[in-house]
């Protein structure tokens, strides 16, 4: 096996684990079907004679009920090795053609008697059950197997029939009890073209589930890079992501930072300051997310996000002033229990901006990155920034808080500022502030 074919172990693992269940389902289906030829056996009428030597169906389906809750067991403790698949497989096959083998004794007749019975059609069932675990290389084997049973039971039937045996009329062979090698030849036939069929099928087929699987895993590792809906954009991409894609959006920029970083990070040891970015990514990362949120990037101490720019929203504004609402309870109880620690307790700041934005991908042919660009996140910016100034949590402006309350916010614990002057703003607006 070359480089290239060699899957990433989490790969073979989630495939492990559907080959598992598959098994499971295998095994379900088997005990199905034994359950229903068994009621079929007792409610239809009786084949047999008083004085059968044996009874070859309730033998049969005996014998593969313990073949299946054999393996159902070694499937349930993870014991269920390749070669007992194996074993099971031709044990399967086997206990059915020496069922089909038994009918010529229970019904004391010559062997060629059992060439015309119907139960050879649970042949493709049996192999069609090795398609459930997608690996064709038991559709092969299980087919290989019933060719070969089904050889030997006409190789014993010609070798018990004696001369004249044999004939190439269909009409005496329907009539009499004459072997038919044609016959035989298309059952073989039927044989071989069903099993090949169904193994390409699920080569193909198998190969479809690997890049499924592998494009599923993917998404999930991006996803630890990227927001998860930006993840998502990029593997579902049918055309590929190209530098110059770009969607015009009415979304809200949310722009947070942590007070006193920089002194903390000349205090705190790497390890240690590193535990701080994580315990406040991970507070304020769930909190824009479960309001629709989008993180565009982590920026040292800085989170920019994004409330309908990914995906568009109706009510964009509103579940970003409820995300910093949400995140300004958060950190307040954060702070009270690193201060009850003994550690230190720095602060969050947040700005949010509600204007036209382009999210889109920018970069060039060997690093792309897809983000948010507009005025809406320079405003975003500068009036995290201008929470020093007004000495408080968070701002935003009195039009983004129009927008949000006819979206539906409800305005929570806020104050108005008319006309304050921000930096690099170049006319007064009125803002509304978290205190």
């Amino acid at each position: 096996m070359t480089q290239q074919n060699i899957l990433p172990a989490r790969v073979e693992a989630t495939i492990a684990k559907q080959q598992y269940k598959s098994e499971l389902l295998v095994a379900c289906a088997q005990l199905f079907i034994v359950a229903l030829l068994s009621i079929l056996y007792i409610v239809a009428p009786s084949e047999n004679t008083p004085d059968a030597p044996i009874m070859a169906a309730p033998l049969g389906l005996s014998l593969f009920a313990i073949l299946v809750f054999l393996r159902l067991y070694f499937a349930l403790t993870q014991q269920l090795k390749s070669w007992f698949i194996g074993l099971s497989t031709i044990a399967e096959m086997v206990v059915l053609m020496g069922t089909i083998w038994a009918y010529h004794i229970q019904f004391e007749q010559p062997a060629m008697i059992y060439l015309k019975h119907t139960a050879l059609l649970y042949v493709f069932t049996l192999i069609a059950l090795r398609t459930l675990r997608f690996q064709a290389i038991w559709v092969v084997f299980s087919g290989i197997t019933a060719v070969i049973c089904w050889l030997i039971l006409v190789g014993y039937a010609l070798y018990t029939a004696g001369d004249n045996s044999v004939t190439w009329d269909y009409v005496t062979y329907a009539t009499t009890g004459q072997i038919f090698l044609r016959s035989e030849f298309d059952k073989i036939l039927s044989i071989v073209i069903v099993t090949g069929i169904l193994a390409v099928t699920l080569f193909r087929g198998r190969r479809i589930l690997i890049n499924s699987v592998s494009q599923t895993q993917a998404t999930a590792d991006l996803s630890l890079f990227f927001d998860t809906d930006v993840a998502k954009r990029i593997t579902g991409d049918h055309q590929g992501v190209m530098v110059g894609q770009g969607e015009l959006r009415h979304a809200v920029i949310l722009f947070t930072d942590m007070r006193g970083f920089t002194i903390a990070a000349a205090t705190m040891s790497p390890s240690e300051l590193i535990a701080l970015l994580g315990e406040y990514q991970h507070l304020l990362v769930p909190i824009i997310q479960q309001h629709g949120g989008n993180i565009d990037k982590f920026l040292g101490d800085g989170i920019l996000a994004s409330f309908g720019a990914v995906n568009p929203s109706a009510t964009y504004a509103a579940d970003g002033f409820k995300a910093v609402d949400a995140i300004m309870k958060a950190v307040e109880g954060w702070e009270g229990a690193r201060k009850k620690a003994g550690l230190i307790a720095p602060g969050v700041g947040a700005g949010l901006a509600v204007g036209e934005v382009i999210f889109g991908v920018i970069g060039d042919d060997k690093r792309l990155e897809y983000t948010v660009i507009g005025d809406a996140v320079n405003l975003a910016a500068k009036l995290e920034k201008h929470n020093k100034v007004e000495q408080s949590k968070a701002l935003s402006t009195m039009d983004a808080l129009n927008t949000a309350i006819n979206q539906g916010y409800k305005s929570a614990t806020t104050e108005m500022r008319a006309q304050r002057n921000v930096s690099g703003v170049t006319v007064p607006i009125d803002l509304v502030v978290w205190i």
